[in-house]
């Protein structure tokens, strides 16, 4: 049963530049997709701040209040009882080691150490950490803190939805949670979205590490409209009918153009799992692609020969991590990443 003894949870995902719900619901033990809503907003293709949010662009609480409600009406979701994702850009997280220790004694020495990892003053912080594991002589802890001001736009933005809002998580930490119902070994975790990426090593179901970069999805669309001299619209409507069997123009060869962003991708990719080697000794055996950017036609085949190892769309219904209606199966088989995150968070509510 979920929280509370209720047997539905909406979990909500406010990215970049498009709003994704999935409501999810126990049935006879499973946890099954019983609805779900995705809302593009294009605006950002034109005018960068009229995206819903980047990293330097702070949440608009009754914009993104109104776009939810409108997309709730849409979607006929009756469910208030929520969680809503944290893009992994606006927290910071970060796996401390500690001596074996009582919980009192523990939550004392976070307190005091965690200036020591926290880029801001706590006083500017919510400050909340999750044990890990614990072995005959450590304590692993993920130390989590976030903006204050950034969980009160959340908090105000549930309000202005009337939505019962039942928790907050950051998005690679519930993706972590999520892919490592099935996946024991370590892999990495590729979140692309319009304006942000975000790269994270899960060892075990633990977060190791994370980084966050600007280069994503609405950048190659930027690249195509500024060759092909067209709207960024229509630079969308090409990148997603060919992704990277996208035709050359002319004397323009598009994928020459391409690439480069792809490249800064992949780097970052090589750094995380280089970096978690160096630290554990452990190879990383897969990549795990998520976000609407992973949609890219022909991205997971791309990263795959130049990473030499498997990397698979983040489908969490291809990937069986959750039942739904087979006649959903086909359109699921094409949005599932997008709403992985959204079936991540909620999942926590069941």
């Amino acid at each position: 049963m979920g929280i509370f003894g209720q047997n539905e949870i909406l979990g909500i995902d406010i990215g970049t530049t498009s709003i994704k719900i999935a409501e999810l619901k126990i049935r006879k033990e499973k946890i099954e997709l019983s609805n779900y809503g995705i809302l593009e907003k294009y605006g950002h293709l034109e005018r960068i701040n009229d995206a819903l949010q980047t990293m330097n662009f702070k949440l608009l609480e009754e914009n993104t209040a109104l776009l939810l409600k409108q997309l709730m009406t849409e979607t006929k979701i009756k469910v208030k009882n929520s969680f809503i994702a944290l893009p992994s850009f606006s927290g910071f997280s970060v796996l401390v080691e500690f001596p074996l220790m009582t919980d009192k004694e523990l939550s004392q020495a976070i307190k005091f150490q965690a200036s020591q990892y926290i880029p801001m003053t706590l006083q500017e912080m919510t400050l909340d950490w999750q044990v890990e594991k614990r072995t005959e002589d450590k304590i692993f802890v993920l130390l989590i803190a976030i903006p204050t001001d950034i969980i009160q736009r959340y908090v105000k933005t549930a309000e202005l939805s009337k939505l019962n809002l039942k928790g907050l998580e950051l998005e690679n930490i519930a993706l972590a949670h999520l892919f490592s119902k099935k996946e024991k070994n370590p892999f990495v975790l590729v979140d692309i979205g319009g304006r942000a990426s975000s790269i994270s090593v899960i060892d075990n179901g633990i977060l190791t590490m994370t980084r966050n970069l600007d280069t994503a999805g609405g950048d190659i669309t930027q690249v195509i409209a500024s060759a092909l001299g067209i709207s960024p619209f229509r630079a969308e409507e090409i990148k997603k009918t060919y992704g990277l069997n996208i035709e050359s123009r002319g004397e323009i060869k598009l994928i020459s153009l391409i690439v480069p962003l792809l490249e800064v991708i992949k780097r970052e990719i090589e750094k995380a799992i280089n970096s978690f080697y160096l630290k554990t000794k452990k190879r990383v055996e897969k990549v795990i692609l998520v976000g609407g950017g992973a949609n890219l036609k022909g991205l997971d085949e791309y990263y795959s020969k130049q990473l030499l190892m498997p990397v698979v769309l983040g489908n969490p219904f291809n990937l069986g991590l959750m039942s739904y209606n087979p006649k959903l199966a086909p359109i699921l088989a094409e949005i599932g990443t997008n709403l992985a995150t959204a079936c991540a968070v909620a999942l926590r509510g069941v």
